[in-house]
């Protein structure tokens, strides 16, 4: 396989676990306005792409956040917030604004004045100058299944901030929130697949940065982003009918069986035998949810020889048989 399409870890866990994203709204909001977001299954995301606003986790307004233009913030386990552009503005639920805007009915722009909209990419600045009377936010939500049992959809972060003005070398991050903030604004042909497309590209820009950042280096992110235990992922996601063996992991990134197993638990949280198994049945599992393939080369993607013996290992997994994991989803 050529290297520049070798199929990454975090490529193959994305793939698994379904990840879908779309952004609901581009739009201007007029003082005074709020939303109020409870706790959900999809993850949430908000760019002030004009203005300032504020932030308020677990819908109080204790040590609120102030945002200024450019920034991101994501919730990517869907926790409850509050964004207003003053702490004392009334909150509408998100819900409610989400398909208020969506039928053409803004309940925040009743006093703006409206001009027509051009077709040109927004330019994001990074900037903290005081109050302003209208924002340009941008909200959007991702999806994965919830049902897929891997340490990745454990440790995602509850909260996500990037600060325009602290990450000035993100500015490709900019330009990306810059087109998908125009297209979501004034959607033109094939808008709403580059919108969908653009938006779970944000999603994986969003876990890079959080990985190179993130305080907490004991957690699956850490693990991908770790020199060894990230390319042993790798092999492990790409190579999958491969044998492999702890002895031969450890060979693939220099390290002695004991010292790749020892640090690939602590980061990952399990042995490295009982992550191959477990995510080779998770793949499975998705495979025959979704796809026609046929067993047998399900059964040899998971790295099993023959039908029987994957059916065996399936069932010892699942407590059920992958035929009517099958039937189950047609």
């Amino acid at each position: 396989m050529d290297p520049l399409h070798k199929l990454d870890a975090l490529a193959d866990i994305l793939n698994t676990i379904r990840l879908s994203a779309n952004t609901y709204f581009c739009s201007e909001f007029a003082s005074p306005w709020g939303m109020k977001i409870d706790k959900g299954n999809d993850g949430i995301f908000h760019v002030v792409v004009e203005g300032s606003c504020w932030l308020s986790i677990n819908n109080t307004n204790r040590n609120p956040i102030h945002l200024n233009t450019g920034d991101i913030v994501a919730f990517p386990t869907g926790g409850a917030h509050c964004i207003s552009d003053t702490l004392e503005s009334k909150m509408l639920p998100g819900s409610q604004v989400v398909e208020n805007i969506l039928s053409g009915n803004n309940p925040f722009q009743e006093s703006l004045t409206k001009e027509p909209l051009t077709k040109e990419p927004l330019s994001i600045q990074p900037t903290n100058t005081g109050a302003h009377h209208h924002n340009i936010l941008m909200c959007g939500s991702f999806h994965y299944d919830s049902s897929i049992n891997h340490p990745f959809l454990k440790d995602l972060p509850c909260f996500i901030h990037i600060k325009a003005e602290d990450t000035p070398e993100l500015h490709w991050l900019r330009s990306l929130v810059s087109v998908l903030a125009s297209e979501a604004r004034l959607p033109a042909p094939g808008s709403t697949v580059m919108v969908d497309r653009l938006t779970e590209v944000l999603f994986i820009q969003l876990m890079r940065t959080h990985m190179e950042t993130s305080p907490d280096r004991l957690n699956y992110m850490a693990a991908l982003a770790d020199p060894q235990i990230g390319l042993a992922l790798n092999h492990i996601h790409a190579e999958t009918k491969f044998h492999w063996t702890v002895e031969r992991l450890g060979e693939a990134v220099s390290l002695s069986r004991t010292s790749f197993t020892e640090k690939f638990s602590r980061l990952v949280g399990m042995p490295p035998k009982t992550y191959l198994l477990n995510w080779r049945m998770q793949k499975a599992k998705t495979q025959l949810e979704t796809t026609n393939s046929p067993m047998i080369d399900i059964a040899e993607s998971a790295g099993y020889s023959s039908e029987a013996a994957f059916s065996k290992a399936f069932k010892q997994f699942f407590g059920t048989t992958p035929g009517r994991t099958r039937r189950k989803n047609k």
